[in-house]
């Protein structure tokens, strides 16, 4: 059932066998796998089904470090997270990311890819994508042809997107109907309780903004909030544990990460539609498969250089072609307005222009952008450094809780990697025939370093709104905030169900790992409670 915190006069003491913090991908994730175990949950949710400006602001922000658009630009209160925004994006980490490596400081997992195989299978069950791989079996599937580029140094292989990236609109309606779960809206978590021998979290209170408040007795705690807001909670619940729930070694918050991004340059090429028919995106029975080109393992260990991965954007502005993709996405979201229309006769004045690409998504399942620029985007991993962090900011919410200072650092292992693989598909292309990438200044290692375009680097690249690192899974206390079950060292019962518990990035999309993550947790989760 569904309540609304804003909307009971009195709620009584909820008693529970899994309370679950946050309605987004990992939450219901981690619901829908514990009801058919008959469990009985309650899930908090700070927002309610509609974008709130008042909920919304509890998530700002001082920053002390780099910019950091996904602050609040990729966070959202409101039942189903991130996922009522997001395009719907699923790729793995590689194996190779879970391994310490000895250039790469604070690296390697306490458990490896195999552990997350059958998870990662379930995961893209839950989005609602295929389980073949994510290269090989595609090749065959799509079809696709294999990489013309040189396997031992580029893996060429692909994203899956869900068709229903909203993931509220399939999975709430089963716990809606349960009278074994309760979804608490505009339950914004304002403390979490210790037993007296602070081994055990026996206590959760909630607050709505209209002053309204609850309380939860749960047998497990599962804060899943995302990277900023998981080191925020644990942070700031430090009456019991001065240094806050699970930082006895001031770890909480520390090894922020995200996906340092950067735009690089453009491709020249005397044939850019077999740019396109290689790069471009993929289509069949509903589902979207794009384009990744990433550095091997044993290139990047060649390199000693983080993780990274290359898409290109086919850039059109004011096409025909163009206009017919938003009257496409304004008539899917229902948002018609005078400029659709404008639109649509501009589409009708030149048909020829947007002929050849639904001739090729219809009769070849792809994407085509005719005249398009062909600009190149790098995503890297981004190296784990205690610096960059989460902190209390002095300043309060209208819960009187303190903000977030976020203190986004990136090392220049960062720009030597940027360089290095920008580098490596230049000579590719170049011997694969495809054209000339011609590198913007800053990325290039062919200048001097006084000549000023270096100094500024960290000016050129951007975050992915992707959380990561804030309570980082180790065996040992000493080294993280989580052991290997995502249980937070010291309190029995609390676990961690983000991004947060990442020791290191790689350079995927963080969603499916998530979810992999959350289904290994609710696993563990059944046998805790059997």
């Amino acid at each position: 059932m569904i309540v609304d915190l804003n909307s009971v006069q009195d709620v009584p003491e909820l008693v529970c066998d899994v309370c679950i913090v946050g309605a987004g991908a990992a939450g219901l994730a981690i619901a829908t796998e514990l009801l058919p175990a008959g469990k009985k949950i309650v899930i908090l949710e700070s927002g309610g089904f509609e974008p709130e400006p008042s909920t919304q602001v509890l998530y700002d922000a001082e920053i002390s470090g780099l910019p950091h658009a996904g602050v609040t630009q990729g966070r959202f209160r409101i039942v189903g997270g991130s996922t009522t925004q997001w395009g719907g994006q699923a790729l793995p980490l590689m194996p190779s990311d879970f391994e310490k490596r000895d250039w790469v400081a604070h690296s390697g997992w306490p458990i490896q890819f195999d552990d997350l195989k059958t998870y990662y299978e379930r995961a893209c069950r839950f989005l609602m994508v295929d389980n073949k791989n994510f290269d090989t079996d595609l090749f065959e599937y799509l079809p696709a042809q294999p990489s013309i580029f040189d396997p031992q140094k580029i893996w060429y292989h692909f994203s899956k997107w869900s068709p229903k990236p909203s993931l509220r609109e399939t999975y709430l309606l089963g716990l809606r109907d349960s009278s074994e779960c309760t979804l608490l809206l505009h339950a914004n978590v304002t403390n979490i309780g210790l037993e007296e021998n602070l081994g055990r979290a026996n206590a959760v209170v909630v607050r709505s903004l209209g002053g309204r408040s609850a309380t939860v007795r749960p047998r497990h705690l599962v804060l899943c909030v995302g990277g900023i807001e998981t080191a925020r909670l644990l942070l700031v619940n430090n009456s019991q544990q001065t240094s806050g729930l699970g930082n006895q070694h001031d770890l909480v918050g520390r090894f922020f990460q995200d996906h340092p991004n950067a735009q690089v340059g453009w491709v020249e090429s005397k044939n850019p539609a077999r740019v396109q028919k290689l790069l471009n995106v993929f289509h069949k029975r509903g589902l979207k498969y794009s384009v990744r080109c990433t550095a091997t393992s044993s290139w990047q260990r060649e390199h000693r250089t983080l993780n990274a991965s290359m898409g290109i954007t086919f850039v059109q502005q004011g096409t025909p072609f163009e206009d017919l993709r938003d009257v496409h996405a304004a008539l899917r979201s229902r948002k018609i307005s005078a400029e659709v229309f404008r639109k649509l006769l501009r589409i009708a004045a030149h048909p020829g222009q947007v002929t050849p690409p639904i001739w090729h998504y219809l009769a070849k399942g792809r994407s085509f952008a005719p005249g398009a620029g062909l600009q190149v985007g790098l995503t890297c991993e981004q190296e784990p450094d205690p610096e960059s962090r989460i902190l209390l900011s002095s300043k309060l919410d209208a819960l009187g809780m303190p903000l977030s200072d976020v203190r986004w650092k990136v090392t220049d292992l960062t720009l030597y990697t940027l360089r290095q693989f920008a580098k490596l598909l230049r000579e590719q292309f170049r011997a694969a025939g495809l054209g000339e990438i011609e590198l913007d200044a800053w990325l290039r290692d062919d200048l001097p370093n006084n000549s000023g375009y270096a100094a500024d680097w960290r000016s050129h690249i951007s975050d992915q709104y992707h959380h990561i690192g804030t309570a980082r899974m180790n065996d040992s206390p000493q080294a993280g905030v989580v052991d290997r079950d995502c249980r937070v060292h010291g309190i029995s019962n609390l676990y961690i169900g983000s991004s947060a518990v990442f020791p290191t990035s790689g350079h995927s999309n963080p969603t499916l790992t998530i979810l992999a993550l959350a289904m290994r947790l609710a696993d563990h989760l059944k046998r805790e409670l059997a």
